[in-house]
Parts: structure tokens; sequence; C-alpha cells
């Protein structure tokens, strides 16, 4: 008999910004399940699925030293997370080639894992564009994926009106205006949807469990990870994952905190998020309830 191949794991975080990804992926690295390589964020796959984003962020980086580009984010995490031992020609045909693929995105996680694998369980891609990948893009790359890797994917929920007003905080920096401003607009329910910085989470979650499977999707909830709960990811990626130690200065200091009459305003535009995940999982976190 053949000696059977194991494939290496894949750990798909699957999220948009002020959630909290960046102390989750440090946690997941921190506790040697997880290895990204030489950037948190690559969004690879959003940008073979969406070209046009490619151009955006190839003309914003346009006359940026390679490594400003190459370590954009995150900000707080120390540069050690990123250290392999890859070789040049891999990175510059992933990062600096322009032409874009699924080949070459197994390729450069195939060859991270060979450099990893002695020190850790799984290869990761925590690119929160993930968040957006279509249900038919994800169809159409899935059995590629799955002929090379063990496909695991990772969502961290917050609450999604402190989440908006953490993006608010930022954003009011950035363009000169209140936050309160800013939610008032986003709250309006004229203002193009395709442009909310919220997250519908049941959507997301249910989309990628059409495309892997349940038993493959894992949602945790950001207030409940950040006060160390991660027993339930640690049964999901059957592996013991450390309490987190770094917590994003982006996503949890905010210059203005939410008041509770601030929040009770956006509830009532936003009440049907917590209602469809209630109806979906059949709780709402103790943390997303204002007091």
């Amino acid at each position: 008999m053949g000696i059977s191949y194991i494939k290496p794991k894949l750990l798909l975080s699957v999220n948009r910004s002020s959630c909290g990804t960046t102390s989750l992926y440090h946690t997941v690295w921190n506790s040697k399940y997880a290895h990204g390589g030489i950037v948190k964020e690559s969004q690879y796959l959003y940008k073979i699925q969406s070209p046009y984003w490619q151009r955006k962020i190839d003309t914003y980086n346009k006359n940026k030293p390679w490594s400003e580009v190459r370590i954009v984010k995150p900000w707080s995490i120390p540069k050690d997370v990123f250290r392999t031992s890859l070789d040049e020609e891999t990175i510059n045909d992933y990062f600096r080639n322009e032409e874009k693929s699924l080949e070459k995105y197994i390729k450069y996680y195939l060859r991270l894992w060979e450099t990893v694998k002695d020190d850790f369980q799984s290869v990761a891609d925590f690119s929160n564009m993930n968040g957006e990948l279509t249900e038919e893009f994800l169809m159409s790359i899935k059995d590629e994926l799955v002929n090379n890797f063990d496909i695991k994917v990772i969502m961290i929920f917050r609450d999604p009106i402190r989440r908006l007003w953490s993006i608010c905080n930022r954003r009011s920096g950035w363009e000169n205006v209140t936050p309160e401003s800013l939610l008032e607009k986003y709250t309006d329910v004229n203002y193009n949807p395709i442009k909310h910085p919220y997250i519908r989470y049941v959507d997301m979650y249910e989309r990628h469990v059409k495309v892997w499977g349940k038993e493959k999707v894992k949602f945790i909830i950001s207030e409940d990870f950040f006060k160390g709960e991660t027993q339930s990811l640690s049964n999901f990626l059957k592996f013991d994952i450390l309490p987190p130690v770094i917590k994003s200065d982006k996503t949890y200091s905010m210059k203005y905190d939410i008041d509770s009459e601030t929040w009770k305003y956006a509830y009532k535009k936003f009440k049907w998020l917590y209602d469809e995940f209630e109806n979906t999982f059949g709780f709402i976190p103790d943390a997303w309830i204002d007091a």
C-alpha cells in the first residue's frame, strides 16, 4: 500500500475590519497553530475576484518602498510574526507580479507550509477582504483549494453598532467630521448599502457554510474572545489556543466612546441585524446588548 498524503491545513479568516482580527491572527500564531507568511493580509483572492481592487491598491502603493507595502498592517504585532524562510522567487511571484491567479495562491501557501510545518499546524490567510468573496467566486475556486488543502474557516463577530462606531471614530479623523455625523450618515436608509461599513454576519456565515460545509466554518464572539474565551475555537481547530495577549488599538481604543443614547439611536436603525442574528443562531451575545 502507498503512503497516504495528508493535505496541509489552510485557515481562512473571513471578516472585515474593526472586529479584532489583528489580535485573533496574533493569537493563532502565538499558539503555534497557524502562520500566514510575510503579511497578515494579502487580499489576494479578492484581487482575483475583483481586479479593480488590485488596481486601486497598486495605485495607493505606487511609490512606496517594498518594505512598507508588504507590512502595511497590522500595526501592533511584533515583526517576528512575519518571519519565514520563504525564498525571494516565491515572494516576488506572489506579491509583486501583477498577474494574479489561483495557481500562484496555492503555490505560495504550499511553499509556506514547507517552511513552517515543523513549528505550526496550519498556514493562514487573514485577509479581511475575504469577507467580500461571493458565493459564485468561492464555488469557482473551491475544488482546487480542497484538492490541495484541508480548509477551515473562522469568523470573529463584534457588536455591529460598536464596530460601526469604531469605524466612525477612525474616519472622523480622516474626514474632519464628528463620529456622530458619520453614524447618522451610515444609518440613513438612503445610504448606498454597497458602501455600508457594517457586516451582515448571517449572510457571510451562511455563504461560507454553503461552500465549505457547516463543520468547516466557525464563528466566535469578539467580546468573549478578548475576555480569554478560546475554548470553542480550540475545539473547532482541535488544538489548544492560548488567550489573546494583544488587543488591537485600532479596534478597541477609541477617541470617543459611544454613549448609551447614541447606541440606542443606532439600535433602532439596526434592530433587524440583531433579530436576524438571533433567529439564525438562537441567541444574542450578552455584550452586544447595551446596559
